[in-house]
């Protein structure tokens, strides 16, 4: 018998009803005034219900941390979220949870624990778990529970989030809404005979229970003794409540006449009703009484939310980004001391896990000998296996715990060791990192570094070696930075690592054995600033990455050629340094953009557009870019050699742009090939 076992007419039973009886009101109300086209976002009634989001969030402290879906209107009031912040958001209203940009499928009240909730299935375990990592590393005695429903399990992310969950030994607490149904899909077609779903929780080593989920008072008491188990350093916990939702997936209607679900299902359903299930346990009187009470707080909820005014129109491009101010000190120190690009990623890193606790550095491999090429080399030794450590393979859900360990305090470092392995992890970065902080209207944010390495040559082809700086520079909410130079290498990572906001450090393999004057003590150079590495006055040559150094090759040999080239290392791809850009053409009124990448829909071309929109028929010739061909790079060396731009590319791409015939002193070297920037740098790596 457990030991808070409740009892009829008990405080904890009247609380456990009344809460019920609660979100059943609130959802009634929101289904009958849903017809009048004033709340104009989806809705997802957990009407029938409502017994796990009470029994749960009844068993937990108000610091307790919960993160919840799609159908998260229980799970909001069950923890303590504000009634009318809610409904005001659901009406897209200012003063609504979100300010309006959440609605119905983004809630959060952090100072009740309901951290938040997103709608993409599955999104929003890997997150939970992060917060469970930052409650562990803390210390903080905190438990964290994140609701799903049955569809979720399907998911691949889940399965990679129940796995480290259990690896990690994390105060995470599974609650699967077992409903039976995936939006249509009935729960039977989608899993093997035989196998519950906890069968699978309990194959990734987490304790699992299986409890009626239409049985308040037995939720709790299970929760109760899970979430104590919790605190006191149990493996995680799985708990399935099998129970069924009476209106349709998405919407305020019922649905059972499209065909998916039979009348009779239904009915049989509806009689194992939780709240009527439950009413012995409280007086009838007073059950009277509280009904009373909740429609008047009801009713007061929505003439709030109706009375209130939207927000501005301007308000719609505020908190794209948190407005993080980084004091930049030192960001034009010199040195004689000379160390490589990975030297400098690791110094940078080194400073920060020992200058701030909240600090932590994860990544396939980087414990191992080699240390990431070297940019992680002995970090673990020095800063312990608790704050440097290696993964599973699991890139999706590692995403979602650092974005997770980030809006809960902490500041990770995530390595990818090609960029083209994140993207198996899209999702968490576009949906959840670039979008946290605006959806949920400021109130956190999401200091979070990942580090992708772009590979290239002796073999890397076609999925090891992409340059997509492109596409991320596309989704608002992203920082996407390149630094070509050792000593911005460690300046730019230092800055990203104070920044409140997701950035994106795309290191160029080719550039970690570069070397280049580095100080020793720390400095910080803006994310947002493009850098003249030579100064001239014929043309703008921008380079993006590596590519800087083959526009520097490319401007020593032109100079001999009585042309002066301005070379822009671009550094920051999102946000676009603008003014320098526009600064340097409108000097020297021709412009050439290199990018090692397809130029459709390419960073050049954004480049390009904005100089000619600004500048159009005053430049004195078109404006060019050199960039990789329309296919994907070939694996065999002999079929790239005329994949990658050269500084004879660029060379003989200024001479088209001054009309000039291409000068005998342009020789390509043959004696390197294309795939290796020099003979010192083989493979394999």
């Amino acid at each position: 018998m457990l030991k808070h076992k409740i009892s009829h007419f008990s405080e904890i039973s009247k609380n456990l009803f009344y809460s019920m009886l609660r979100i059943r009101m609130v959802e009634e109300k929101i289904a009958h005034k849903y017809s009048e086209q004033q709340m104009r976002c989806p809705v997802h009634l957990s009407i029938g219900q409502e017994a796990p989001a009470v029994g749960v969030c009844s068993a937990l402290d108000k610091s307790d941390w919960v993160f919840s879906g799609h159908r998260n209107h229980a799970h909001y009031l069950a923890k303590g979220g504000d009634l009318k912040a809610m409904i005001s958001e659901i009406y897209g209203k200012a003063t609504g949870c979100c300010g309006g940009k959440g609605g119905s499928m983004h809630l959060t009240d952090k100072s009740a624990g309901f951290i938040g909730a997103t709608p993409i299935v599955g999104s929003t375990i890997p997150i939970a778990v992060g917060a469970a990592l930052t409650a562990k590393r803390t210390s903080s005695n905190r438990v964290v529970t994140v609701f799903l429903g049955d569809g979720a399990m399907e998911s691949g992310v889940v399965h990679e989030s129940l796995n480290f969950a259990a690896t990690a030994n994390l105060p995470v607490l599974f609650v699967c809404e077992n409903n039976l149904y995936s939006v249509y899909s009935p729960l039977d077609v989608r899993q093997p005979p035989g196998r519950s779903l906890s069968d699978i929780a309990k194959a990734h080593c987490l304790n699992t229970i299986t409890v009626d989920g239409n049985n308040v008072g037995e939720i709790y008491d299970t929760s109760f003794k899970a979430i104590n188990d919790l605190r006191n350093g149990s493996l995680p916990y799985f708990l399935e409540l099998p129970t069924y939702r009476w209106r349709e997936h998405c919407g305020p209607g019922y649905d059972n006449d499209i065909g998916y679900r039979t009348e009779l299902e239904f009915e049989s359903w509806r009689e194992k009703d939780p709240i009527v299930k439950f009413s012995d346990h409280v007086d009838p009187q007073e059950s009277m009484m509280w009904a009373e009470e909740i429609q008047q707080e009801i009713e007061e909820a929505f003439v709030f939310a109706e009375t209130s005014c939207f927000a501005p129109i301007s308000s719609a491009s505020e908190n794209v980004y948190h407005s993080t101010t980084i004091a930049c000190e030192n960001s034009h120190l010199t040195s004689d001391r000379v160390i490589s690009y990975a030297e400098a990623i690791r110094e940078s890193q080194d400073y920060a896990l020992a200058n701030d606790q909240g600090v932590y550095l994860m990544g396939l491999g980087v414990p191992d000998p080699k240390g990431i090429f070297g940019t992680t080399l002995n970090l673990q030794n020095v800063h312990g296996i608790d704050r440097v450590f290696d993964i599973p393979l699991s890139e999706n859900a590692i995403t979602g715990v650092a974005i997770g360990s980030a809006i809960t305090g902490m500041r990770p470092i995530l390595t990818h060791q090609r960029l083209d392995f994140s993207l198996v992890s899209i999702d968490q970065i576009v949906n959840q990192a670039a979008k946290w902080h605006y959806m949920f209207n400021g109130t956190m944010s999401v200091p979070l570094v990942i580090r992708m390495i772009i590979g290239r040559g002796w073999g890397q082809g076609p999925q090891h070696s992409q340059s997509l700086h492109a596409w991320f520079a596309h989704i608002p909410g992203l920082k996407v930075v390149m630094p070509s130079s050792a000593y911005d290498a460690k300046g730019m990572l230092s800055s990203a690592i104070k920044d409140n906001n997701p950035v994106l450090f795309l290191e160029h393999r080719w550039l970690h054995n570069i070397k280049g004057f580095v100080p020793s003590e720390p400095y910080f150079i803006p994310l947002s600033k493009a850098a003249i590495v030579r100064e001239g006055s014929d043309i703008t040559l921008v380079g993006v990455s590596y590519m800087t150094l083959e526009c520097l090759k490319a401007a020593e040999t032109l100079l001999r050629l009585n042309i002066s080239v301005e070379v822009i290392d671009l550094r920051s791809i999102h946000p676009l340094d603008t003014e320098t850009l526009l600064t340097s053409v409108n000097k020297t009124k021709r412009l050439l953009v290199v990018d090692h990448a397809e130029s459709t829909c390419g960073i050049s071309a954004e480049v390009i557009a904005l100089v000619v929109e600004n500048f159009g028929k005053s430049l004195l010739s078109n404006p060019k870019r050199v960039c990789l061909p329309p296919h994907p790079v070939p694996t065999c060396h002999a079929l790239a050699s005329e994949y990658y731009p050269t500084s004879d590319t660029i060379t003989r791409s200024i001479f088209s742009i001054f009309s000039k015939p291409c000068d005998s002193l342009l020789k390509e070297d043959e004696q390197t090939p294309k795939d290796q920037p020099n003979r010192e740098f083989i493979g394999p790596f």
